[in-house]
């Protein structure tokens, strides 16, 4: 339901009375009646001081305005000590804030309030800015913050051209506060490892899914127990359109073209990331030697190949999540492949105790435990990982347990205590893992 006060051409005249106040009226913020009573206007400092509340006093609170006049009727009259009767009305509106007015009909004693503070050093209140930081923190921007607003019925954020120029004020303090964070990062991390020669962490995001965004970013972590970011870069391929000179002649004059990538957008992590290490000396004075990454991307060819540290080598280490995910992966792909095709038994890859959902977690999960238990000898590594393949791939009649531990493995138990044991509930079939070896031989390579 819309506000029918709030539609109004004449904003600042709007009145709720007793006689037609209704659940549609005049939007606004909890003001409570300490504030009213004390006719002055919104103070937090002092306010706070004062107050013995357990709730927030710097939090907002969303009321219907039925609710808070019908608390103003419960209140005396400063001026007349009276019940207190009268009409609330806006003052003003700009965007979420209000000032709001009640008058008592008995004195005509007017006490106002202003629903949200300002901004120290600034004439821009409080919940204004809030709600456009909010609307660039989930994405939805201008338009979304006034659908949102009109759902819960609510005063429409500030106007589309004062957004857009608030966003270049936000633009500069962000760059400002964020270059500040990473340098304060970068060292914090060369104090955590005692040296200028760093052990990062990279990957990119696009602005949409696909790898066919025209928007895409990298950014470069640190590796401590409390990782942070110490460098970002961001790819843009797209430009205003030069078709309809006279369409974009405007818009042309004054726009400030940020492209700056010429290539294909699954390119941009690595071009990105190659970026800050080549800064990276320049600008904070370090070495990045060690690059943790997703084990399928492209990036380490190209640093190990670009960037040249005197005397220093970049080494490639594996992310273990990433790592995993190569299997799991791997295995939908397979599976995808093969659709409702016939493997060699005359069924399809997918079902009980074949390629399934389930199976193919386990198989992952499997994979990374393995990678933590033996992830410095190689060896091992290696006779774990296919472990897993030929665990699975064992019958009763056919038992494939030489690279299996008694630690683990249910057979080798049961072997050593001389009991009888069963394959069936964890075997796959066999023309199922004919079909994913290839997965494993990649991986184990």
């Amino acid at each position: 339901m819309e506000a029918s006060s709030l539609q109004s051409k004449n904003i600042s005249t709007t009145q709720t009375t007793t006689s037609n106040l209704t659940t549609s009226s005049t939007r606004s913020s909890l003001p409570s009646q300490q504030k009213i009573k004390n006719k002055t206007k919104l103070d937090i400092t002092s306010t706070s001081s004062k107050s013995y509340s357990k709730v927030p006093l710097d939090r907002y609170s969303i009321i219907q305005n039925q609710v808070l006049l019908s608390l103003i009727f419960k209140t005396n009259c400063e001026a007349c000590r009276n019940r207190w009767s009268g009409n609330m009305n806006i003052n003003k509106r700009e965007g979420l804030f209000l000032i709001l007015s009640f008058q008592c009909s008995i004195c005509q004693n007017i006490i106002t309030i202003e629903t949200s503070p300002k901004i120290v050093a600034s004439d821009r209140r409080d919940i204004n800015v809030r709600s456009k930081i909010s609307g660039h923190l989930c994405g939805i921007r201008h338009a979304g913050l006034v659908k949102l607003m009109g759902a819960l019925n609510l005063p429409s954020p500030i106007q589309d051209e004062r957004y857009s120029k608030w966003n270049r004020n936000l633009l500069i303090v962000v760059k400002s506060f964020t270059g500040r964070s990473m340098k304060k990062a970068v060292e914090e991390t060369v104090a955590a490892e005692n040296g200028t020669e760093l052990m990062v962490s990279g990957d990119g995001f696009w602005q949409t899914r696909g790898f066919q965004s025209r928007h895409g970013a990298a950014a470069l972590l640190s590796c401590n127990p409390t990782p942070k970011v110490l460098d970002i870069e961001t790819c843009s391929a797209l430009s205003i359109k030069t078709s309809n000179p006279a369409k974009y002649e405007n818009i042309i004059r004054t726009h400030r073209c940020e492209k700056n990538y010429e290539k294909s957008s699954g390119t941009m992590e690595s071009a990105a990331i190659l970026t800050m290490f080549k800064r990276s000396v320049s600008k904070y004075g370090v070495y990045y030697t060690k690059y943790v990454g997703d084990g399928d991307s492209k990036t380490f060819p190209v640093l190990s190949k670009i960037v040249h540290y005197p005397g220093k080598e970049i080494k490639k280490i594996e992310d273990l999540n990433h790592f995993s995910k190569r299997m799991k992966r791997g295995l939908e792909t397979i599976k995808r492949e093969h659709g409702r095709k016939k493997l060699s038994d005359g069924k399809t890859i997918g079902g009980k105790n074949r390629l399934s959902v389930h199976n193919i977690l386990r198989l992952q999960m499997t994979l990374a435990s393995n990678i933590r238990k033996f992830k410095h000898d190689l060896d091992l590594l290696f006779k774990g990982s296919w472990a897993i393949f030929w665990h699975k791939y064992s019958t009763n009649d056919d038992p494939r347990h030489d690279y299996c531990s008694i630690d683990w493995c249910g057979y080798l138990k049961s072997v050593h205590d001389k009991t009888p044991y069963d394959h069936t509930s964890h075997a796959i079939r066999r023309p199922v893992l004919h079909a994913i070896k290839p997965v494993f031989n990649n991986l184990c390579s």
